[in-house]
């Protein structure tokens, strides 16, 4: 919500461990000129509840203009266009293609850890859950091999020299090609 709407002339709030605001803090004048709104400030509220299968996400907004203005037909939708692309996010989730949240295959055969992990130690789970053990620690250099079969965020890999199963979450995770070739990078492309 903060990087999506909360940029200017919008101001990004924390209200509550649930619940987040953007609100006005300023507005364009008669003659072009920035100034603090004193009346009929335009605000969008974010509140996400956790339910039993994920999160349910309430979205408000202000109206954008007094009831002369709503009259005329010249109220400002700002604000509840912003909480409109906001809910559009959400709403789109996993199987959007240009969101992080995307949902990504790994297919079986050779992956490697995202560069993000290059000189640090990732730690294998040793089941498919957040809270589970950890075992052996691998490094992007280690040479890792997907199993089919994806639980959830997890994939489960295979390091090649010893053999040792384990789980990995999918997004830390990318296919890696066994030449560094064009037609090789074509084809690990179309599983990111």
């Amino acid at each position: 919500m903060e990087q999506l709407i909360g940029t200017p002339p919008y101001r990004f709030e924390v209200v509550s461990a649930e619940e987040a605001r953007i609100v006005e803090h300023r507005r364009r004048g008669f003659f072009g000129q920035w100034s603090r709104p004193r009346l009929g400030v335009r605000w969008v509220t974010c509140r996400a509840v956790p339910v039993a299968h994920g999160a349910r996400v309430e979205i408000a907004a202000s109206s954008g203009g007094g009831p002369l203005w709503k009259a005329l037909g010249r109220a400002d939708r700002g604000a509840v266009t912003r909480a409109l692309q906001l809910a559009a996010l959400y709403m789109a989730g996993a199987d959007d293609q240009k969101t992080i949240y995307r949902r990504r295959r790994i297919p079986p055969g050779p992956v490697t850890l995202v560069a993000s992990w290059a000189g640090m130690a990732y730690r294998l789970f040793t089941e498919p859950r957040d809270d589970a053990p950890r075992s052996e620690e691998i490094f992007t250099a280690t040479e890792l091999e997907a199993i089919s079969g994806e639980e959830g965020p997890f994939v489960r890999v295979r390091l090649v020299r010893t053999g040792v199963e384990g789980w990995v979450e999918r997004d830390q995770v990318v296919a890696a090609p066994e030449k560094a070739t064009r037609e090789a990078q074509l084809e690990a492309a179309r599983y990111v």
